[in-house]
């Protein structure tokens, strides 16, 4: 599973992580598919718990006590309105839901995953009829 990823928000800058259980617990409070719940974030569509449990989850998810994240997100509602903390809220989402396993990964890359690009060599221009009969080997 994913690990904590450091989020900058109308909060401040907090570790953030959704495992299973804080994306099951999103979609029981949300009454909606995680991936819904991102839908209706991205197409401005979104209930008060659609912005606010993505939040609260992904700091506790990350090690932040209940109380101390539920005062986190009272102090960045207070500086930021609830459509700006509806954009953080989808941008959360989306990076425990939809990420690159093989992508920017930390660390050396995979064995014989280097420089696999190819390139093709400049030919000059064809010579002879086309066709397409295959030649003998």
């Amino acid at each position: 599973m994913r690990g904590a990823e450091e989020i900058t928000w109308a909060g401040g800058t907090n570790q953030f992580r959704l495992a299973i259980g804080e994306l099951r617990a999103i979609e029981s409070r949300c009454n909606a598919g995680v991936s819904v719940v991102l839908m209706r974030l991205l197409g401005q569509q979104w209930g008060t718990d659609d912005v606010v449990q993505p939040i609260l989850l992904g700091l506790t998810g990350a090690g932040m006590s209940e109380g101390e994240a539920k005062r986190c997100l009272d102090r960045a509602y207070s500086t930021s309105n609830l459509y700006g903390l509806a954009i953080n809220a989808a941008s959360i989402l989306q990076k425990f839901i939809m990420w690159d396993p093989d992508g920017d990964v930390p660390g050396e890359s995979r064995a014989g995953a280097e420089n696999q690009t190819q390139t093709r060599s400049q030919t000059d221009a064809p010579s002879g009829q086309p066709t397409s009969a295959q030649e003998p080997f």
